[in-house]
């Protein structure tokens, strides 16, 4: 067995004896041996459940070896406050993980800000920019008449441009996410997806009011990645989206009959952009499950609480 991860029976003796050694002498030194057993198990991968399991199992032993004189309670209140040390470094780690949340959920409002603007930017300023070019070129066109069919040319340029810049505005910051919600944003997204890879792309949902603004970003992106895997790397022929509600989460999976991949490799590498959807989901108490193997398709379930 892996040395990093000792036998149950071995654990069990060490931790009896810390806390054996605790309660019959107390102080400082001995206490931080319970944080240092607990900040072992946490490296180890052990669970709070564990931990409690084992310090009940010890604890009942030292009780049924105590003195029968020894003041119970007391003991029993002294193994409380080496539990508690114990855990300590799991509450620290919990604290920490919360933390990041928080700040990963802020740094990604902060990009969906910048991105609106630069979006709405790339749409309107561009938009009159190029507009005012159009009528420049028909004044010059109007005033030299023989350079009439340059000017043309310039024109058919000029919209092509402004159709790849709406078309980038769009794939920034839809406006109808903005303007209509996310089940128009997601509705014209898979219309867009499907015309431009030639895939049909079901949409069925059960669900139709806003939601919380950060929930409905949040939504539109995990989508937009699973369309992009599916279409790009997954080469499918079909795909579905589903969406509904349970309880005070909503619930979406995006499936579709692609190659498929090895869940477990694709999740250590972080492919597919996986991470980022794990990330952005967990920013907002989201979790994401994925389904797929070689030859199978791929199915990926993910849900958010409505809360936002």
């Amino acid at each position: 067995m892996n040395a990093t991860h000792p036998q149950p029976e071995s654990s069990d003796r060490n931790y009896q004896q810390a806390l054996s050694a605790y309660l019959e002498r107390g102080g400082e030194a001995l206490l931080a041996r319970a944080y240092d057993f607990g900040r072992e198990a946490l490296a180890q991968g052990r669970s709070i459940p564990d931990l409690v399991g084992l310090h009940s199992r010890a604890l009942r032993a030292l009780v049924a070896a105590a003195d029968r004189r020894r003041d119970t309670a007391s003991l029993i209140d002294s193994a409380t406050t080496f539990l508690a040390e114990t855990l300590s470094p799991f509450e620290m780690t919990h604290r920490g993980y919360r933390d990041s949340l928080i700040a990963w959920r802020h740094i990604n409002e902060t990009l969906e800000q910048e991105i609106r603007r630069i979006a709405h930017a790339l749409h309107d300023d561009s938009g009159q920019l190029l507009v005012s070019v159009h009528l420049q070129l028909a004044q010059v066109a109007r005033e030299v008449p023989a350079a009439a069919p340059k000017i043309q040319e310039c024109q058919k340029l000029l919209d092509k441009a402004e159709q790849q810049l709406r078309h980038l505005s769009h794939e920034l910051r839809p406006m109808v996410l903005d303007d209509l919600g996310w089940l128009a944003a997601i509705e014209f997204l898979a219309a867009a997806v499907s015309g431009r890879m030639q895939v049909p792309i079901e949409v069925r949902s059960s669900v139709t009011q806003r939601l919380p603004a950060a929930v409905e970003t949040a939504l539109y992106r995990v989508v937009q990645e699973a369309l992009t895997n599916a279409t790009r790397h997954a080469h499918a022929t079909r795909i579905r989206i589903e969406i509904d509600q349970h309880q005070d989460c909503l619930r979406c999976v995006i499936g579709d009959d692609g190659v498929g991949f090895e869940v477990d490799s694709c999740v250590r590498r972080g492919g597919l952009g996986l991470r980022g959807m794990r990330e952005r989901l967990s920013a907002l108490g989201g979790s994401l499950h994925i389904g797929s193997a070689p030859g199978h398709g791929a199915e990926i379930r993910f849900q958010l609480p409505l809360g936002g």
